[in-house]
């Protein structure tokens, strides 16, 4: 063979043996690329809520329970800062009455309700197992009383409900917590126990057992106005959003 020949498969063979192995490097820095595109956009949670009212409002209405929800949502590569969107929803009493009619008896459920919204700064410090995290958010609360009325004694079969007084207030925010991880691989999840402040402020509302029936059919309410702040200790869960 002709030393042109040699040569023309010394090149073939170089030129395989590079179209053979270049596909591993290649796919590992697009496997790379990939990961590094792979981050924590925040977390979401739902928290079961105990709330103590304080000042005035205490005077008038006993502890509320509920349910808080939240997203918090990074500003940057990793969620020591975060846009927090709240919203919990309380009840602070309930009553249940039966008013002799004519015909027949007609069972009055009272329910006495605060639900709050805002949106704030987060932040949370650490990278551990256990961190640490305060929050503010700025936003409105929805104070109402609604009433359902049914005919078998117990509010279960209601035949008609409304709303017997509400009002809008606008609420400040401020708290934090500790979020302890449950789970670190897939999607992480962490114990979450914190405590807040809720100010309300001056509001309109009605304390429980002052929606009063009347014998005639007619409902007397006696709304007050004061301060209705509280203290919130809420625990939960909170999953990453990636």
């Amino acid at each position: 063979m002709t030393p042109i020949g040699v040569g023309v498969r010394g090149l073939l063979a170089a030129g395989l043996a590079l179209l053979v192995g270049a596909p591993a490097p290649l796919t590992a820095q697009h496997y790379a690329r990939g990961l590094r595109e792979v981050r924590d956009v925040g977390s979401g949670g739902v928290n079961l809520v105990l709330a103590v009212p304080t000042g005035e409002f205490r005077r008038n209405v006993d502890i509320a329970g509920g349910l808080d929800v939240f997203g918090a949502f990074n500003l940057g590569p990793s969620d020591a800062v975060a846009l927090r969107l709240d919203g919990s929803y309380l009840i602070y009493g309930s009553q249940n009455r039966v008013v002799t009619q004519p015909f027949y008896p007609v069972s009055i459920n009272s329910t006495y309700s605060i639900a709050s919204f805002g949106a704030g700064p987060q932040i949370t410090l650490g990278q551990g197992p256990v961190r640490l995290y305060g929050f503010g958010t700025f936003g409105a609360s929805y104070i109402w009383v609604r009433s359902s009325y049914g005919v078998d004694g117990c509010g279960c079969d209601a035949f008609a409900s409304g709303t017997d007084f509400d009002d809008w207030t606008v609420a400040l925010q401020g708290g934090g917590g500790l979020l302890v991880n449950l789970r670190s691989r897939h999607v992480p999840i962490a114990l979450d126990l914190g405590a807040r402040y809720l100010s309300n402020g001056e509001a309109w509302y009605v304390s429980p057992g002052d929606v009063v029936p009347q014998p005639n059919g007619d409902v007397v309410i006696y709304p007050v106005r004061s301060k209705a702040n509280l203290v919130m200790f809420h625990v939960g869960v909170a999953i990453s959003i990636q």
